[in-house]
């Protein structure tokens, strides 16, 4: 077998752990539990280099997303207006931190609590995507952490290693820059 189909059956396994996981949290808690089920999927990456960056990414989005729909219910009902409001925000926002790859997951979280269930208290569908999806995007960590741990050991080494030469030239530069007294 080579590299690839390797790496395929792997990725096969991660999502079959990730889904059993994700389906069990959805059946105790089936609000927040269906965006930790789809969190899960959706940040489990066949290599396990991404995973790390997806999760973040995927948290910060919907962090975004969900305290902005929290801000438009204390301004607001939803209305189109709002909901206009809230893209215009999140689009901002996710500009200012330099979120822009996050900006389409911000904006579904976003339009996804503001047309909300009648019914269900407004802040309590932000905190349950915002909870969920936290929780989706740590578990499919985990599960890359466990099934590609030498992998990542190594890349995190490799991290370190140009960190530290990096660290190293800039005292050189300092060095060779500054008088000699």
């Amino acid at each position: 077998m080579d590299q690839k189909q390797i790496d395929f059956l792997l990725y096969v396994l991660k999502c079959l752990i990730g889904a059993a996981i994700g389906f069990f949290i959805y059946r105790a808690f089936p609000e927040g539990g269906a965006w930790t089920l789809v969190s899960i999927l959706l940040v489990l990456s066949p290599e396990g280099k991404d995973a790390i960056n997806l999760a973040e990414v995927r948290i910060k989005a919907n962090l975004v997303g969900a305290g902005t729909g929290l801000l438009l219910f204390f301004l607001h009902p939803p209305a189109f207006f709002m909901i206009c409001l809230g893209v215009i925000i999140v689009l901002v926002v996710c500009e200012l931190l330099k979120l822009q790859v996050a900006a389409r997951s911000a904006l579904a979280s976003v339009v996804i609590i503001c047309i909300h269930e009648s019914g269900k208290y407004f802040w309590q569908i932000a905190v349950e995507r915002a909870g969920g999806v936290v929780g989706g995007c740590l578990i499919a960590l985990l599960i890359t952490y466990i099934v590609h741990y030498k992998s990542l050991i190594h890349n995190v080494r490799e991290r370190k290693a140009r960190i530290s030469w990096r660290r190293n030239q800039f005292k050189k530069q300092q060095e060779e820059s500054e008088p000699q007294v």
